[in-house]
């Protein structure tokens, strides 16, 4: 018993010799029991303690994601103008460059090809970003025209209908299109070798059309029915009067579908032209779907695409414009707050992001890079390239002077 007592004794004065721990100040790491014990809080100052030993709240440290953060505040970059969207591009820093080259040299390899996408079954977010990058990139500045072609109700399905499209699709360029003629040999059953000719009509428009179903609830409405719309650009289309270009198309719609009469004639096809300004326009075509989204198609394949893509001038700016690093953080705070403000949402750091789309009328673009300062940057660049070339051709003047007196 007096043994048992002495030991206690003894553990209990090694206790109290043991320096104390502030609860504040420990940081335990791992499974291991480990700890890590700081200075006391009277002896360092406030705000000195390291952020290098906080305790991660995910995989990565906070520091480390600040310092990510921070390493891309001092990066300039470019934004391009096109009639409806501005896209912020951001340079790398030098750190990012190195990073991304090593990945590129070192990295994995891309997914093994001949992978197929599986069934489309409805309008994801992915397919409505694709649609709203696609729409934004395009670099023609004449204005759009709307068409919008309907059926009767509960008359055809959805395969027939994006048959009836492509169809649809052939008039258009036979009937606003330069005609080919080509010549190609041929084998007949007798073994003889002939030449025929081939025509092949090259559409001078361009379009991106939406499709869609009517809700069917209507008091003559049968069922759902599926609908189109086309964002038509067309040079020709601007010279003819309204009213021939609209009995021109429905004339068109009622022989593809096959399906006549005044009734259709009047409104079977609705053909509307734009204004200048091709922001409303292009946010009713992707804004359609969330205001109705029972008009979404469910099974019927690919919602949206793109006719005559090489028309489109897609990815070719109305104009480029250089943007300092602190003119990039400005824009990247005026856009933060201008997607809060649509969204109804938190406001978000995107200073890092690679890429910013920003979908704007032409007219507010150029009063926010008036404000940023951007287009006296730009001028300012200029008349020092006039400078420089007005210096070239002094200098080159001085040289024929000085060759001619020697």
């Amino acid at each position: 018993m007096q043994s048992y007592l002495s030991l206690c004794y003894r553990r209990t004065t090694a206790m109290r010799n043991l320096p104390q721990i502030d609860q504040e100040s420990t940081f335990f790491h791992g499974r291991g029991g480990r700890v890590d014990t700081l200075p006391p809080t009277d002896k360092v100052a406030e705000g000195a303690i390291s952020k290098v030993n906080e305790r991660p709240l995910s995989n990565k440290l906070i520091s480390i994601r600040d310092n990510r953060k921070l390493g891309t505040k001092d990066t300039t970059g470019s934004i391009e103008i096109y009639p409806s969207m501005a896209v912020l591009k951001r340079d790398y820093s030098k750190f990012e460059q190195d990073y991304y080259d090593m990945v590129a040299r070192f990295g994995k390899k891309s997914r093994v090809g001949e992978s197929r996408r599986g069934q489309i079954d409805h309008f994801s977010k992915s397919a409505r970003y694709r649609m709203l990058k696609k729409l934004g990139s395009i670099g023609r500045e004449d204005p759009p025209f709307m068409v919008t072609l309907t059926y009767r109700s509960g008359s055809v399905t959805f395969n027939q209908a994006k048959k009836d499209l492509q169809k649809f699709r052939k008039r258009l360029d036979r009937e606003f299109g330069i005609k080919h003629y080509t010549a190609e040999e041929y084998t007949t059953k007798d073994g003889f070798v002939k030449i025929r000719k081939r025509i092949k009509y090259e559409g001078t428009w361009s379009g991106v059309w939406r499709f869609e179903i009517t809700t069917g609830r209507g008091t003559r409405a049968k069922s759902a029915t599926p609908h189109f719309h086309i964002l038509v650009w067309c040079e020709d289309w601007h010279d003819m009067q309204m009213q021939d270009l609209d009995y021109r198309i429905s004339k068109m719609w009622c022989d593809v579908t096959g399906d006549g009469g005044d009734d259709r004639m009047k409104y079977g096809c609705d053909i509307k032209s734009s204004s200048g300004d091709q922001t409303k326009i292009k946010n009713y075509m992707l804004g359609h779907h969330s205001k109705k989204s029972d008009q979404e198609v469910i099974g019927g394949g690919r919602h949206w695409g793109i006719m005559n893509e090489e028309l489109l001038k897609i990815g070719q700016p109305t104009a480029t414009y250089e943007m300092t690093s602190s003119q990039r953080n400005k824009y990247s705070r005026m856009v933060r707050k201008l997607i809060s403000q649509r969204s109804a949402k938190k406001e978000r750091d995107i200073s890092d992001l690679k890429q910013t789309h920003l979908v704007i009328s032409p007219h507010d673009i150029r009063r926010i890079l008036l404000h940023l300062g951007v287009s006296e940057a730009i001028k300012e660049s200029s008349r020092q390239v006039q400078n420089l070339s007005s210096l070239d051709t002094r200098l080159i003047g001085a040289s024929h002077t000085a060759d001619s007196v020697a």
